[in-house]
């Protein structure tokens, strides 16, 4: 007669027979669940990172992510969703030399790579800190407005205005996005030569600034015939309104 410590042995025995020939199942079995898991439709990314800066010191790891957005559905909600893929996609990371993981990590969100060459031009930013509990996401809520009301059929007091300024500035040749990417250009190569010349910035650097671009904002308005204001309203309209 079995005794209950002899039935338990072979209870023991059999469980680690059937558990045994589970994990040993043949390579391609268990490929083939890969395979059958891999088909299941997952949610697109609505992004594109285009650059990573890390650093780091003694007591600090930082790590901002740039990025361009993708998709054509401009609400708080989808950016919001987006930067929060981007920063638990590299939240994680292990980049740095003397921290696991960042300490610091920032998400800057850009409508295009045209816009992205102005980085404060980013239409939503998430920003992570060692003191903060969750992230803190922001929103450049007149671009991201402007964006959303193009999708739908009625005309706001902007895209109106917006489209006088197309036919003030057709008229002289120029289009919107272009041109106002050409003055960020022109304002950008103003700022390096004056890096250039005073590396210490300070006043001078400034100075050398505000008189090449006044040279040159005087020469484009005179160039095309431009008003005043037209300037002012071409950088408003631009920031809120080129991808």
């Amino acid at each position: 007669m079995k005794t209950p410590k002899s039935i338990a042995l072979i209870l023991v025995i059999i469980l680690s027979f059937i558990y045994g020939c589970k994990e040993s199942q043949p390579k391609n079995e268990s490929s083939q669940e890969i395979v059958e898991h891999s088909t299941v439709k997952t949610e697109p990314a609505h992004f594109e990172i285009i650059n990573e800066v890390k650093s780091e010191t003694s007591g600090k790891a930082q790590l901002l992510e740039y990025a361009v957005y993708t998709d054509s559905v401009y609400t708080e909600e989808a950016l919001k969703n987006t930067v929060k893929d981007i920063y638990n996609s590299n939240c994680n990371k292990d980049v740095f030399l003397n921290h696991d993981r960042a300490t610091v990590i920032g998400v800057y969100l850009f409508t295009s790579k045209e816009t992205y060459q102005d980085k404060s031009n980013w239409i939503a930013m998430l920003m992570k800190g060692p003191g903060d509990s969750e992230p803190i996401i922001s929103y450049n809520s007149y671009k991201v407005r402007a964006l959303s009301e193009q999708n739908d059929k009625v005309k706001s007091k902007d895209e109106i205005e917006l489209e006088k300024l197309n036919r003030y500035l057709s008229k002289r040749g120029l289009e919107l996005c272009s041109f106002s990417a050409q003055l960020l250009k022109m304002e950008q190569d103003h700022i390096d030569r004056a890096d250039a010349a005073y590396p210490d910035f300070g006043p001078e650097h400034l100075a050398m600034v505000d008189r090449l671009d006044e040279q040159a904002y005087r020469a484009l308005k005179r160039k095309y015939k431009l008003s005043d204001n037209t300037l002012t309203e071409i950088h408003v309209f631009a920031m809120s309104y080129c991808k």
